[in-house]
């Protein structure tokens, strides 16, 4: 994945810069249970092909980010009801500072799309991993989806 790609060129605000405010959509039961980040709440998946969803809060408005919530909250989860438990809010650096052995493990990528050009995804930068160095890899961003507060706060301040 190439960081200093832009995804759509005349939709993408560009590539992710280093200090930028990067917004995840947290829920219950997807996400957070008992206030505790599941190891859940970040696929493998997403972080090999997919691509771990953000929102990029300069290029988004409060609004697109509490209606993309409420779609969510709307569907059932594993046939629970869902609750918000706001955005967690971090930087693109702090994502792109987590290290193993020297090697930056993360990489955060510009994936603009029409419907959303605030949109970002964060990979890992070494794709084809054992599963046991990615889930122990994955395992160094639940800190950052512990910061998590409400759209209202996250868009002032």
């Amino acid at each position: 994945m190439d960081e200093s790609a832009t995804a759509a060129p005349g939709i993408s605000p560009g590539p992710v810069l280093d200090g930028e405010s990067l917004l995840r959509e947290m829920l219950n039961p997807d996400h957070v249970v008992d206030e505790v980040v599941q190891p859940s709440a970040i696929p493998l998946m997403d972080l090999r092909k997919r691509g771990f969803s953000v929102h990029r809060l300069d290029h988004v408005t409060r609004k697109f980010v509490e209606d993309s919530i409420s779609e969510k909250l709307a569907r059932p989860f594993q046939g629970r009801v869902r609750v918000s438990e706001g955005v967690a809010r971090f930087t693109a650096r702090a994502v792109r500072e987590i290290l193993d052995n020297g090697s930056q493990v993360f990489v955060v990528v510009d994936t603009s799309k029409d419907s959303n050009r605030g949109h970002a995804s964060i990979y890992l930068s070494n794709t084809g991993m054992k599963d046991s160095l990615a889930r122990s890899m994955r395992s160094k961003l639940i800190p950052l989806l512990e910061n998590r507060m409400s759209v209202r706060e996250a868009f002032s301040g």
